[in-house]
């Protein structure tokens, strides 16, 4: 049988780009990941009124550990070969590429494992006690993103949301629970396990209907997906290595203490980081089918999407160093972490700088230039690896918040270089030279602010800055395309909501 079918026996493998699908799959992502967030945020009080900054430094080395491992052990096959599952038209070839990525990583994960155990038995040192821990978080992050990777690539983002709010609320209260009685860390990471198996478990219910599983590996599809696959291999670890290797770098220059301290704060500036995430769920398969069907057409949507969230992550940033000292004081509860709050508009940076990083990727993954994303990541790494070292044994934290930034910026304009150099792919709009220079008057304001104001004049700046860049944008920087685009989305959303959708 050729073609993706129809009725329900092919809502799984269905998949079409127009102006909806892009709409409900932003709305969808962005309240997905705003909920896993938002988990954050809630439970902090929670966490840093029992735990110590050590205890949460324990469990976040945990987390990163897991992070770095999952697209190794998976060989990067549940997110480099995306692009070949949303052009395929044949529903059988679809099931044979599932059932080749899924065995192939289940006997990847299998082979590592020893090597993982060895490395952290050797040199591990006295964080060699967080291995089971390490171990069980990791194979059941890997179990959930098998089963759940296909929802993202064909677009079935409702049910992901529906599968979240199940898996974080369920998180969330249990976390409170384990932490509240006592078990610190261990129960915590406990509950994540838990919760990646169960909520796992309820979308391979769904998706065994249209992908049954079969104990097969297609070498020619493997080696295929392997070319794709591989070489962003190295640009998730590099990734890693900017975002979360400061962890290590802190644990051995100031300790678990540090590392607690500084995870809070990443903690609620991730708040930004729920755009990056978001974007992954439909950015990615949008622009390589757009690239396909009419790449001018997506060059002028791209102009316009990175220049709207230019502006927005801009406004984020000074609103998160413009309240950081408030935040924290609000959400955390141990004195011990209060100082930490220097680091804020500096993380928050970071992040935009990633959301940006993930619309540079799409053009030059779409055009299949992949060596030149990992150059950019490999010159980021490097980058960050040095400024660690340079920078955090005499400036803790802070040094490693600004390395991070600042390496995150070094990818960005060196993928936005190789977007017109290689791709040539003009994107950028010169709305965005006046609205750079304002940012950094404002944020400097914001520094100051954020010392000397009071809390009701802090959120009068807040509901002024907000006012005053939603009234800029739309009366003086949107042309009339946009605000007619702009209008179309928002009666879309209030027709939804309507409905009761």
């Amino acid at each position: 049988m050729t073609g993706r079918g129809s009725g329900k026996d092919a809502d799984l493998l269905d998949f079409s780009v127009d102006r909806k699908t892009i709409g409900k799959s932003a709305l969808h992502s962005v309240f997905m990941q705003l909920l896993v967030r938002l988990k954050g945020l809630i439970t902090m009080p929670v966490l840093t009124y029992f735990l110590k900054p050590g205890e949460i430094g324990a469990f976040n080395l945990i987390l990163v550990t897991s992070a770095m491992l999952v697209p190794l052990f998976s060989l990067n096959l549940t997110d480099g070969p995306a692009i070949h599952f949303v052009q395929e038209r044949s529903r059988e070839r679809i099931v044979t590429m599932y059932n080749t990525v899924t065995n192939s990583v289940l006997l990847c994960s299998a082979l590592l494992f020893p090597l993982f155990w060895f490395a952290m038995y050797r040199f591990g040192g006295s964080y060699y006690r967080l291995f089971p821990l390490m171990a069980l978080l990791l194979f059941s992050n890997i179990f959930y993103k098998v089963v759940t990777y296909v929802l993202a690539v064909f677009q079935k983002t409702a049910m992901l949301v529906n599968n979240a709010v199940i898996k974080d609320v369920g998180g969330t209260v249990l976390t409170v629970i384990v932490v509240a009685a006592g078990y610190s860390f261990t129960g915590m990471v406990l509950v994540q396990v838990a919760m990646n198996f169960a909520a796992g478990l309820l979308v391979y219910r769904f998706t065994r209907r249209e992908l049954a599983y079969a104990p097969v590996i297609d070498r020619t599809l493997l080696l295929k997906f392997l070319k794709m696959a591989l070489p962003l291999l190295p640009v998730f670890f590099f990734s890693w290595l900017i975002q979360s290797s400061d962890s290590f770098f802190l644990a051995y220059f100031k300790g678990d203490d540090a590392v607690g301290k500084y995870s809070i704060i990443y903690s609620f500036a991730s708040l930004v980081l729920s755009l990056t995430l978001a974007l992954n769920f439909f950015w990615f398969p949008v622009s390589a089918r757009l690239w396909v069907d009419d790449r001018e057409k997506y060059r002028q949507v791209f102009v316009s999407v990175f220049a709207g969230f230019a502006a927005l992550l801009g406004t984020l940033v000074l609103l998160f160093e413009l309240n950081s000292a408030l935040i924290v004081r609000l959400l955390v509860r141990r004195p011990e972490y209060q100082d930490a709050h220097v680091i804020t508009g500096i993380i928050a940076l970071a992040y935009s700088m990633q959301v940006l990083i993930t619309l540079l990727t799409a053009p030059l993954y779409s055009n299949g230039n992949t060596k030149s994303i990992f150059s950019c990541y490999l010159v980021g790494g490097v980058a960050n690896a040095v400024l660690n070292l340079l920078l955090i044994p005499g400036w803790g934290i802070l040094g490693a918040a600004v390395s991070t930034a600042l390496s995150y910026l070094v990818i960005v304009l060196l993928m936005g270089y190789l977007n017109y150099r290689l791709v040539r792919f003009a994107f950028l709009d010169r709305r965005l030279l006046p609205v750079a220079g304002t940012f950094a008057v404002l944020w400097r304001g914001a520094v100051w602010l954020r010392e000397s104001a009071a809390t009701h004049q802090l959120l009068l700046a807040d509901a002024g800055l907000v006012l005053a860049v939603a009234l800029g944008l739309y009366t003086i920087a949107l042309n009339g395309r946009e605000k007619q685009y702009l209008g179309g989305m928002f009666a879309g959303v209030r027709s939804k909501l309507g409905a009761g959708g």
